[in-house]
């Protein structure tokens, strides 16, 4: 536990005193199913954890404008309300994690209808009955957490394994002897007296501070440590890379007219004049996953080195978790008319076509067996009736 009484997470850290830096880090499964973590995580999110002063791009002014813009200007209260604080599709995993990057999972209801469609993760919805939802508490998604066996052998997204090594730019591998010849290699073997071994528990507030420097930062855990201040960076843009992910983008993306206000020796531009669209498509980052960045523009030259993580989604991770951090999905509904890297939405409900309806006549032994699997299993319909049924 933290000071603040909040769960922490250890890892070991090796530092080398003389050059100020971290060699690396090894941990357990629980430190780096939070680095996988990072990949499920909105840029909105981010935004909204440091209190719009990220740094991330351009994305601090984006979500100001969301919150000064007026509703009128939004289809509805709840669709600024979307932008501002979008949910993570992969929350019933993240939930599980020994330290959480965002905890906020708030659930709304509306108080007039008793039916299951009158709850919302999103404020200012409006229910199937009219009535706005009003806010009830904090959604413990523990109670819906697919089953993975041994909690206590596997990991949220690693399969187990005893240790991992992570390098200073967050490379995550199996702890191996072939991991740690290829480290003397890249750093050579400090003098014993020069490096010092060091176990960090990390809170919630520096595990969102690591978040911050692997997206601005090549060595978040030398500047975790000693407190590096985050420089400035720039980036310079390749037109050659970025026709290429064109092509391999949404084949039905139609063109997008704007009128740009810039200087004439075409050095800055001042402002520009656009539609609906390209708003729709700037405001729409807010909701896209970090992991979602990764897959589409995996040979940008980033400030950070959350591509880093991103390409050690492998072997060590669960076959059915590596859609969930390689290819990352939007909430129900998040989606928007300009999805131009093609973000999938998550399926909450059953296709109508795949349901069909059946009225069954309950008789004693079927009542006794309803009445016994509701004190044994969540679906106790399921169990006890499904078979019936046919």
């Amino acid at each position: 536990m933290s000071s603040d009484g909040g769960p922490t997470v250890a890892v070991k850290l090796f530092i080398d005193k003389e050059k100020k830096r971290v060699l690396y880090a090894d941990s357990d499964k629980d430190f780096v199913d939070i680095l996988f973590s990072f990949l499920t995580v909105h840029l909105g999110t981010i935004v909204r954890l440091f209190d719009k002063q990220s740094q991330v791009g351009c994305l601090d002014e984006l979500y100001r404008s969301v919150e000064s813009l007026n509703e009128d200007h939004f289809q509805s209260k709840a669709c600024r309300a979307m932008l501002l604080r979008p949910i993570n599709a992969a929350a019933i995993y993240c939930d599980r994690l020994k330290v959480q990057v965002d905890d906020s999972n708030h659930v709304y209801h509306c108080k007039k209808c008793c039916r299951y469609s009158g709850f919302s993760p999103v404020p200012d919805a409006v229910c199937t009955c009219g009535n706005i939802v009003q806010y009830i508490g904090q959604w413990n998604m523990q109670v819906d957490a697919p089953s993975v066996g041994d909690s206590t052998v596997d990991g949220v997204f690693v399969i187990s394994g005893s240790k991992f090594i992570i390098t200073d730019d967050l490379k995550v591998a199996p702890a191996s002897t072939r991991i740690m010849f290829s480290l003397i290699d890249q750093f050579g073997m400090p003098g014993n007296g020069n490096i010092e071994e060091k176990v960090l528990n990390l809170n919630s507030g520096k595990i969102t501070s690591l978040l911050r420097r692997a997206l601005l930062t090549k060595q978040p855990l030398t500047g975790l440590y000693f407190d590096v201040p985050i420089a400035p960076n720039g980036t310079n843009l390749s037109e050659n890379m970025f026709t290429k992910i064109a092509a391999e983008s949404d084949s039905k993306f139609k063109a997008m007219t704007i009128r740009l206000v810039q200087t004439k020796d075409g050095s800055s531009v001042l402002y520009a004049e656009v539609g609906q669209d390209f708003v729709d498509l700037a405001f729409g980052l807010l909701s896209i996953p970090v992991g979602a960045m990764m897959k589409n523009f995996s040979q940008l030259h980033q400030n950070g080195c959350m591509d880093n993580i991103y390409k050690c989604i492998g072997a060590s991770v669960k076959q059915e978790c590596q859609s969930v951090l390689l290819s990352p999905k939007l909430p129900p509904y998040f989606g928007c008319s300009s999805n131009v890297l093609q973000i999938e939405e998550l399926e909450r409900m059953i296709p109508r076509e795949k349901l069909v309806e059946k009225e069954l006549t309950l008789d004693k032994t079927q009542v006794m067996k309803l009445v016994g699997a509701a004190f044994v299993t969540r679906e106790a319909l399921s169990c006890a009736l499904l078979h019936s049924a046919t």
